[in-house]
């Protein structure tokens, strides 16, 4: 064996060795069985994140391959689902689709895109396979770019169906991957890489609009098709890429079996505390999407296309306001200290959100703009924590943990029309804008109050716990 060779085993006994002196307590000379189990016993350990590089293991290559083209692939991923929601009108005048039609497809794209997230995580974790995410952006672009060659309301409820099925099916296994492997090559560990994935998905839902309008309006609904190619082209590379990488801790079994009872369903209510904290969160994002339109409305009666435009700036805030803290809340929170953030943003959020009418009817656009904005602390900078958070607690589930997390957190959210219409005194949607501005203003107060109730979940969770599963970020 070269010197270069022994100087590369010894350096990784070393590192191994250190990994296990922080990960396990040391044998002590009054339990001698314990002593004989270590000395003639292997334990498998895995480094990840600062862990890893703090003993010296590299990230890898492929790691970093990897992760960076999960990322990309979320961009990709989140500009097909919303195509019909933009281009609705046109579809709804080209097709002659009724009021029901359009509503069943809506219904359709929250129940698909969403509760199927749960089968394709447990799948995916079961049969330890990376699949589901290739395909299902596959699924996605393809199906979701030939819409505008449906020539009835059956194909295009069909089309949109696979493909919101796609997008349900590519979402759980890339968060997990986002946060196992990206734990291993962002500085600030998995909190981090978390959230640069879910950054990604906001860049997605900012272009899709813009481009889908575009290219409608100057070579007509067919030319979607062309967005096909960059969907399947990123669908190929992830089959590449993702060989050899895994979406769970490389010792999940052993940090499992560890576990007792008590202790996975303490895992396991801390998860579900998260799941509807999160339920809550998704309500009040969607809610907002439901208001601004009403909000705009109210303000420019009887002209639509200019509401349409307030409309668009106050989503654009939004959604910048949404990428902007995702990023910052992941790299300034460290592993362990996520409950008082989540409590902390949960309220911030839930200030602005009911601030957002009075600005707008009392202070002008740029402060509603600033509102929109800032209402998205309390939604969207705590959900990339609380996808880590979940991975963490389950090592070994890490793909049904996302799922639950997102997808299927955010088909309950579905539930949001109802909520803002209670909110409203009742009324139906379409007729809200005649409503008086006070009344309008009460619903972001009461989408306000939900943000409230996920702080006060994510405080009952024990910080201990959190505390404990920090090793693994």
């Amino acid at each position: 064996m070269s010197t270069t060779t022994e100087n590369a085993a010894a350096s990784s006994r070393t590192a191994v060795a250190t990994v296990e002196s922080e990960t396990e307590p040391a044998a002590s000379a009054d339990d001698p069985a314990r002593s004989a189990v270590s000395a003639t016993t292997p334990r498998p350990v895995a480094a990840f994140g600062r862990a890893a590089r703090r003993v010296g293991i590299p990230a890898g290559r492929s790691a970093r391959i990897g992760f960076w083209s999960v990322v990309a692939s979320h961009t990709i991923t989140d500009v097909y689902p919303l195509f019909f929601a933009t281009l609705v009108l046109a579809l709804r005048q080209d097709l002659a689709l009724t009021s029901v039609q359009v509503g069943t497809i809506y219904a359709a794209t929250s129940i698909l895109s969403g509760f199927p997230q749960g089968f394709f995580a447990w799948a995916s974790d079961r049969f330890d396979t990376r699949l589901c995410a290739p395909l299902g952006l596959f699924l996605s672009a393809v199906c979701t770019s030939l819409i505008g060659f449906a020539d009835s309301f059956e194909q295009l409820l069909v089309l949109i169906s696979i493909g919101q099925l796609g997008s349900g099916m590519y979402h759980p296994i890339a968060a997990a991957l986002a946060g196992q492997v990206g734990g291993s090559v962002v500085r600030t560990g998995r909190a981090m890489a978390v959230s640069l994935f879910f950054a990604a998905g906001v860049i997605g839902g900012v272009v899709s609009p813009l481009i889908s309008t575009r290219m409608t309006a100057h070579w007509g609904m067919q030319s979607l098709v062309l967005l096909m190619i960059p969907g399947v082209i990123t669908a190929a590379v992830l089959v590449f890429v993702l060989r050899g990488l895994n979406h769970r801790h490389a010792d999940h079994a052993r940090i499992v079996s560890t576990l007792s009872p008590a202790e996975a369903r303490r895992r396991w209510a801390a998860v579900g505390l998260l799941f509807g904290g999160n339920v809550m969160r998704f309500i009040v994002n969607s809610g907002l999407v439901i208001m601004f339109p009403i909000w705009a409305a109210a303000r420019i009666p009887g002209d639509i296309p200019a509401a349409t435009a307030l409309n668009a700036n106050l989503l654009f805030a939004m959604q910048i306001g949404m990428g902007v803290f995702a990023i910052g809340v992941g790299r300034a929170i460290p592993a362990g200290r996520e409950k008082p953030a989540m409590v902390t943003l949960s309220i911030v959020g839930a200030v602005f959100t009911a601030f957002v009418g009075f600005a707008g009817d009392h202070l002008g656009l740029w402060a509603i703009y600033l509102a929109a904005a800032l209402s998205s602390l309390g939604f969207a900078a705590v959900l990339p924590m609380t996808i880590g958070l979940s991975q963490r607690l389950l090592p070994s589930r890490t793909g049904l943990a996302s799922s639950l997390m997102m997808g299927v957190a955010w088909s309950v959210g579905a539930l949001a029309p109802a909520i803002a219409s209670l909110f409203m005194g009742g009324v139906a949607l379409n007729e809200a804008s005649s409503l008086p501005p006070d009344r309008i203003a009460a619903a972001f107060v009461g989408f306000a109050g939900l943000l409230l109730v996920a702080g006060l979940l994510g405080a009952a969770i024990p910080s201990r716990l959190l505390r404990e599963v920090a090793v693994h970020s």
